[in-house]
């Protein structure tokens, strides 16, 4: 097993998103750095701690994930990808997970603390992770909200979303093998901000299979 971990603080400024919509949106213009490069096969979990000064609607930071084959390596804006963390939506941070094969499927739920879960912003920020798991039914990802405690061991794991079609064509018989880049994400997409977004890692960690 190998383990890439950093902290980061990443700068967005305004315009700046990541977004497929029908028929025609496409947009990829979040600064992206700091990036974990594996095959897909190969990855195993990747987990994020952060936190940022949330004012714009949409400001969000997060993970970024990005499958795609060896042969396309270099298109962009690539044809699919998964972001998940913190969204700053109706006047209020929230949990967010955009999933996209074809266009972009968007999920929103509360950020809702634990009874003894402190703010936040005292803490380093909320912890999100995305992992390869498996059942009788076959494999896929799930994005949680994890918990941790004072000690930084994981309480509590919460689900947000499972992802099946990421991991579709990974066994494709004579197949060509696909590769996965993994990134810490910011982004603010409006455009008459006056500023730029600071979204602060705590934590940035990837682990592959070795």
């Amino acid at each position: 097993m190998s383990t890439i971990k950093t902290s980061v603080v990443l700068e967005a400024g305004p315009n700046t998103d990541i977004w497929k919509k029908p028929p025609t949106t496409n947009i990829w213009t979040a600064p992206i750095s700091h990036t974990s490069s594996g095959l897909l096969k190969n990855f195993k979990s990747a987990r994020v701690t952060f936190w940022a000064d949330w004012t714009e609607r949409y400001d969000q930071g997060g993970l970024l994930l990005v499958p795609k084959r060896r042969s396309s390596s270099h298109v962009s804006p690539p044809e699919k990808w998964i972001k998940t963390g913190v969204e700053y939506y109706l006047n209020r941070p929230q949990l967010s997970t955009v999933s996209t094969d074809r266009f972009a499927d968007w999920s929103v739920a509360p950020l809702t603390l634990t009874e003894n879960e402190p703010e936040p912003a005292k803490v380093g920020g909320v912890t999100i992770e995305i992992a390869r798991e498996g059942d009788e039914h076959g494999k896929s990802f799930w994005v949680y909200r994890l918990v941790l405690d004072a000690n930084g061991g994981v309480a509590e794991r919460i689900p947000l979303r499972e992802i099946c079609w990421v991991l579709a064509d990974e066994d494709e018989a004579g197949g060509e093998e696909w590769l996965l880049d993994v990134s810490p994400l910011a982004a603010r997409p409006e455009k008459n901000a006056t500023g730029s977004l600071k979204v602060d890692f705590k934590t940035f960690e990837v682990q592959w299979q070795s």
